[in-house]
């Protein structure tokens, strides 16, 4: 596995990871399957607020994890400054935790908020994994249901 900055190169592999996470249940991409080029154009051109980065296994995209350059009250209990998704057919196979493991040796050079949804037990495990000190556990009326928020430093 390595990582890369999101480019336009790995458009066709990053069309079959927004279509296979989508019809796993992330519903947040069903605007970029609209228009997967323009999605992922702007993603590229917004990288001074946030920048995106895939996990790529054999030419295939596996991963995307971002990492907002920014703060507000919205990232702070909501979102956090880190999001990541792993394609379903590579999950449970250690991806999160390289790509999250990554961002703080390559990218992270402060302490950030990264927050997960009570329920996600994986993505739990996987902040935890690269010690992140649980700070509280907060309800959120944007996610309709609670969050838990942790305090992620660099390696």
């Amino acid at each position: 596995m390595d990582i890369f900055k999101a480019d336009n190169k790995y458009l066709e592999s990053y069309k079959k990871f927004l279509r296979a996470c989508f019809t796993h249940g992330l519903v947040k991409y069903e605007s970029a399957l609209n228009d997967p080029e323009n999605y992922l154009n702007n993603i590229i051109f917004d990288s001074s607020q946030t920048s995106t980065y895939f996990c790529i296994q054999q030419g295939e995209v596996i991963g995307a994890i971002r990492c907002r350059h920014h703060t507000n009250h919205y990232i702070e209990n909501v979102i956090g400054h880190v999001g990541y998704e792993t394609k379903p057919t590579a999950r449970g196979k250690g991806v999160a935790k390289f790509m999250l493991s990554w961002l703080q040796e390559n990218v992270l050079t402060g302490s950030i908020i990264i927050t997960c949804e009570i329920n996600n037990l994986a993505s739990k495990k996987v902040i935890e994994s690269c010690g992140a000190q649980y700070i509280n556990q907060i309800y959120s009326p944007e996610k309709k249901s609670d969050v838990k928020r942790f305090l992620l430093e660099p390696a």
